[in-house]
């Protein structure tokens, strides 16, 4: 994971396992080596258990992923959804759209408790790490 963050070319991610096992905390780890001192303004946080709507897809993380970021060449944008496998059936086919869309700049990085309970499209398009 180090080595993919420091070149920039790794994959969506879909983090599972218990609660507390550290999966959030890689994650943002992954997040702060890959975009240094532009962590800030490239990498935005969401509980999916507090927001687990298609609303939420629409507005915030549909809007991250359009945001113009001036980022150094060859950095993305990073959303951190976490308790992902808590979303809306609608809510994930609207995020697997964006996860499309936007995979040019922008890389998902999901942590759940179950990676089955997110729709199979979105499992499809990331690297799983229990």
């Amino acid at each position: 994971l180090q080595s993919h963050a420091e070149a920039g070319t790794f994959p969506h991610l879909l983090l599972s396992g218990p609660p507390g096992c550290g999966k959030t905390t890689v994650v943002h780890c992954l997040a702060r080596l890959h975009l240094g001192e532009h962590y800030h303004e490239g990498c935005i946080e969401l509980n999916a258990s507090d927001d687990r709507g298609i609303d939420v897809v629409r507005e915030k993380i549909k809007g991250f992923a359009q945001q113009k970021v001036t980022l150094p060449e060859g950095k993305l944008k990073i959303i951190i959804l976490d308790e992902a496998d808590s979303m809306t059936g609608a809510a994930q086919q609207a995020m697997r759209r964006t996860m499309e869309i936007f995979s040019q700049t922008t890389r998902f990085a999901l942590a759940c408790n179950i990676s089955s309970k997110l729709i199979e499209p979105i499992q499809s398009r990331g690297a799983i790490l229990r």
